[in-house]
């Protein structure tokens, strides 16, 4: 591979014999190229990594390959000859990682990733062994991640690598070992950083939780909460009762790092309901935040009480922990709470043991706190509903975000949004206190930071100002998650000044970085004569990563764009405000992957044809300092324009005059599945404005064939608001171009039920043949089978002496394996995914009949009546209203079964019964029916079977749904004129026949004021045309 006069140090690397020799050889190396980049690439071109890495391998003792019967190492040790020459070369291999992007496929064509990950396990390797291998992997990652979006570096590739089931065994080891030493400690801070930093993959995330690694994690945490004493009184004393305080961790040195322990948390958990769950239901987070009833001093409880006095304070207080006394009282408007803003979630309470507990109290007071035993008891009692308490971790992580400074808080605020979103927690409650005490303080440390952001003019980065760009890059991510979907936190944000901070993060990320910051270090030696043949791959430099500053700026692009959208979302004058900030352009910059100089639409020409080129910044501007945005900011862009469309104004102004629709209409034919369904959701309102005539419905209704369940429903969503907006004869080619079969199979498609069903049946026969002839045993079908319980922690107790596990964890059990069910089932998301297309092509169908909004109320008349002719006419009349009723029917799933009565598959049958959504959808299609000319309301009056299904859903939970069927009546007893009089009246007297009259009165007592209103003009209006 090197040349024949190889230097020195590489022939003595090359012909070492022995260990001491090879020591030597390493050393001098390493001595050479440290703090040295252009000394890095010439060994490396020299082709020194692949001798390294087969030294590596060699020295490895064949004793030690497979040692995990043993022990980790647990203290420091003196190393031995050939653990002194991997030790070398791995921090060799760690050096020139270091060096940037350009030298992690030469080192990976070299064989490295395999060695390290060999020296990782900390039972078959020395501490001193385990630390480098992990700092060298770490290094290779984060220079992977400095990489171009057109670079050949693939960090997939490296996270299936790092996370086969062997390594992640030996990650579990060091992150479940001890931490006494400083050693163990930075090996547990730089796993949790290998998993921030790698793990974005859902199979990944789930293989390292159910490989106990988030067990181990959490343990971690709560060790930590251990060590600053904030553990809930008298939680050892319960957990006695409840058998959790064998699971009371050590506490950690006051020198753990915290926030690598909540990042790789976060990262593991994602935006998974059962991977929350499961950190909630660990045994050491159950142990030291047990769900406690507390009763406070007076002295304590006297700022609440004050808000009380005033009518605002918490109605529910009897519920808050210890640890929510920590924080300050928070004035909450009752008027808020209701029922449906509750946890939807299983109880993380813990059992009904008060009478117990109270005696374990007295009988260990010695043990416990100052705070008096009677103020505490456990949750679950006087009739209130568990399901509405919350693990005290959650108020815990809201203390540290407030007394916590820099990437602690955000990293504490970072899982407490994972929580948050996951749904557990009291959400009248948290949603309260996250707007004053979380979004505040995130909103000040954004904004101090960006009134004196740090100033880089080189390439090297220091640990400071790391720092600051993590705060910057993170935070609005972080704001965009919490606040989405929650009106009060958007107007939280919103009152922090969170548009102008937002605005201002987006407009910097642009601002092109200087050309200092691409320079290299200066070299008293020209680069000729360095060159080596390129036709090796150990040899070979890849392509330079991008800057550190510029792919800091990049981060903050996707950053700024999600926190944008996500309170874009919210109300229309957040939006107007957002426009008012002139950020259109950096958004419409954002929708280009090379992105240039944002600019005015009157600096720029206007290209109108959809086909020709976006409008890209020029090689020059690419260059010159923006970079190139990666299809995370591509899609964040795409979020932002949808979100600012929702603004009729801006639609027909800012979006039509920066010319969105052309990079929108482009990234419709994306190679990329991920940005045509961002695309296919941002045009939803633009087709009716701006893309109706540019070929738009032809690439939708190909979308709508698309085997993506995502795109197939984008399409479709889209296509109904095109059809909504367009003449009869345009509507008509929209439906030939979807396929009127195309559309009944995507509406009538229950096929998911069926394969439930079998898949079910097919577990239900092995698990027969596994019982053998015991058929006397109680079987529950919901239970997994033993196979299928590698996510249980370890760590939860095996079966006492009665052969049964202890109640609460029986409970934690339960409840993970129902949560588990509900979101990996591939057979349920499947059957979700077609129930949201059903809805979509039921309401395409709806505005495919309704007239149009344009023009009299006669062209509107006419235009329904026309088009639902034609939908008769590609349907057919009676598959039509068939397909209606099969909608509004419950479904029974294999009500028989072809085994005896009390089989597992007899047992099996259920009963599913249609959405709220699917019955809106299709009563509106007759609302818009009964709009038309008389004889099509004749129609909807003679579906008899169609009418009596209508009937069961008058006292439907959905407030929308009773609304549309009192549309409905009003719609059919409506008199065009007096020759409709007869018939009106007719069709009066079927419906009181059938009993929608009494239906319709029972709904004029309605909870809702819409409802009643709507029901007592029908009411009205049944009895005036009855009378004739």
């Amino acid at each position: 591979m090197a040349r024949s006069s190889s230097p020195p140090i590489l022939s003595q690397i090359l012909s070492a014999r022995s260990y001491i020799e090879q020591t030597s050889a390493l050393r001098a190396l390493k001595n050479d190229i440290v703090g040295h980049a252009q000394k890095k690439e010439q060994w490396a071109r020299r082709g020194v990594l692949e001798p390294i890495v087969k030294i590596l391998n060699a020295a490895r003792s064949p004793a030690k390959v497979n040692g995990k019967d043993g022990a980790p190492h647990a203290s420091p040790r003196s190393i031995s000859e050939e653990e002194t020459v991997r030790f070398q070369a791995l921090q060799l291999l760690a050096s020139f990682a270091n060096g940037g992007t350009a030298f992690v496929e030469p080192i990976l064509a070299a064989g490295a990733l395999p060695a390290l990950l060999a020296n990782v396990c900390p039972i078959s390797n020395a501490p001193l062994l385990v630390t480098t291998a992990l700092r060298a992997l770490l290094n290779i990652v984060e220079s992977s991640a400095l990489a171009t979006p057109d670079s050949p570096v693939d960090t997939q590739a490296l996270a299936e690598a790092v996370f086969a089931p062997e390594h992640i065994e030996s990650l579990n080891a060091i992150l479940s070992g001890a931490s006494n030493t400083a050693a163990q400690q930075s090996q547990i801070a730089l796993v949790a950083n290998i998993i921030s930093k790698l793990c974005r993959e859902e199979r990944h995330q789930l293989a390292l939780a159910n490989s106990d690694v988030l067990d181990s994690l959490a343990t971690r945490l709560a060790s930590i909460a251990v060590g600053q004493g904030h553990v809930i009184p008298y939680a050892e004393v319960f957990g006695r009762v409840d058998h959790t305080s064998d699971f009371f961790p050590e506490p950690e040195p006051s020198t753990s790092n915290l926030v690598p322990i909540l990042e790789a948390l976060a990262t593991i958990i994602s935006d998974s309901r059962f991977r929350a769950c499961m950190l909630l239901c660990s045994p050491a987070i159950m142990a030291i935040f047990p769900s406690l009833k507390f009763t406070p001093s007076k002295e304590i409880r006297a700022p609440w009480n004050s808000l009380e006095i005033g009518g605002l304070g918490y109605a529910r207080q009897q519920s808050l922990s210890a640890m929510d006394y920590l924080l300050p009282a928070i004035p909450i408007l009752q008027g808020r709470l209701s029922g449906s803003q509750q946890s939807h979630f299983p109880s993380l309470g813990v059992s009904d043991a008060r009478e117990r507990a109270r005696s374990a109290a007295s009988k260990y007071s010695s043990t416990a706190s100052v705070w008096e035993a009677s103020r505490f008891e456990l949750f679950g009692n006087e009739g209130e509903p568990e399901e509405d308490q919350e693990i005290p971790l959650i108020p815990w992580l809201i203390l540290l975000v407030r007394t916590r400074q820099n990437v602690e808080r955000l990293m504490a605020a970072n899982l407490l949004t994972t929580l948050f979103r996951s749904g557990f927690g009291s959400k009248h409650l948290r949603e309260t206190s996250l707007g004053l005490l979380v979004v505040p303080v995130l909103m000040d440390m954004l904004d101090q930071l960006q009134a004196s952001p740090p100033v880089v003019k080189s390439p090297l980065v220091d640990a400071d100002t790391a720092m600051k760009w993590t705060i910057l890059e993170r935070t609005p991510a972080i704001l965009a998650r919490m606040i989405t979907d929650s009106e009060h936190l958007q107007k939280a944000a919103y009152d922090c000044g969170a548009v102008k901070s937002f605005s201002k993060l987006l407009k910097d990320a642009y601002e092109p970085i200087p050309p200092s910051a691409y320079a290299k270090l200066w070299s008293p030696q020209a680069d000729t004569g360095m060159e080596l043949e390129s036709t090796y791959p150990t040899c070979a430099l890849g392509p330079e990563g991008q800057p550190p500053l510029l792919a800091h700026k990049v981060r903050m692009r996707e950053s700024a764009l999600k926190a944008i959208g996500a309170l874009a979302a919210g109300k229309d004058e957040y939006r107007k405000a957002f426009v008012e900030q002139d950020v259109v352009a950096h958004i419409v910059q954002s929708l280009s992957p090379t992105p240039g100089k944002p600019s005015n639409p009157k600096d720029r020409s206007k290209n109108s044809e959809p086909d020709g080129l976006v409008p890209d910044a020029s090689a020059s501007d690419h260059n010159s300092g923006y970079g190139s945005n990666p299809l995370s900011v591509l899609i964040a862009g795409c979020h932002a324009v949808r979100m600012l469309s929702r603004s009729v104004s801006i639609l027909r102004t800012s979006l039509v005059d920066y010319a969105v629709a052309v990079p929108l209409y482009r990234f419709l034919r994306h190679p990329n599945v991920d940005v045509q369904i961002a695309a296919t959701a941002a045009i939803c309102n633009l087709v009716t404005e701006v893309l109706a005539d540019k070929g738009v419905m032809k690439i939708l209704c190909e979308h709508a064939h698309s085997l993506n369940a995502a795109l197939r429903l984008n399409a479709l969503w889209a296509l109904k608001h095109f059809v909504h907006a367009v003449d009869p004869e345009t509507k008509k080619q929209c439906l030939e171009e979807l396929e009127s079969g195309w559309l009944v199979q995507l509406i009538c498609d229950d096929t998911e039920d069926d394969a439930l069903f079998l898949a079910r049946s097919k577990m239900d026969k092995q698990n027969a043949i596994d019982v053998g002839d015991d058929m006397d045993g109680d079987v529950e079908m919901d239970q997994p089978d033993s196979l299928s319980r590698s996510w249980l922690s370890s760590s939860i107790p095996p079966q006492d002496v009665d052969g049964k596990r202890p109640a609460k964890f029986r409970q934690t059990e339960a409840r993970l394996a129902a949560l588990r069910e509900a979101e990996l089932n591939p057979l349920r998301k499947a059957r979700n995914d077609d129930l949201a297309i059903q809805e979509q092509g039921l309401d395409f169908i709806r505005n495919l009949i309704g007239a149009a909004g344009s023009g009299s109320s006669t062209e509107s008349a006419n235009e329904t009546t026309e088009m639902i002719d034609y939908l008769f006419s590609e349907l057919g009349q009676d598959r039509f209203f068939d397909i209606l009723a099969r909608k509004l029917q419950a479904k029974v799933l294999h009500p028989t079964s072809r085994r005896a009565v009390g089989s597992a598959a007899g047992r099996e049958a259920r009963v599913l019964y249609p959405q709220a959504k699917i019955i809106e959808a299709v009563v509106f299609i007759l609302v818009h029916m009964a709009a038309s000319i008389p004889k099509h309301r004749q129609l909807v009056i003679a579906q008899t079977d169609l009418l009596k299904l209508l009937a069961n859903h008058f006292n439907s939970k959905d407030k929308e749904v009773r609304v549309a069927l009192c549309h409905l009546i009003s719609n059919l007893t409506w008199q065009d004129d007096e020759s409709d009089a007869r018939a009106c009246a007719q069709r009066a007297y079927e419906l009181k026949k059938l009993g929608f009259l009494t239906k319709l009165e029972g709904l004029e007592d309605d909870c809702e004021l819409d409802v009643r209103e709507r029901a007592k003009s029908a009411v009205w209006q049944m009895k005036q045309v009855s009378s004739y």
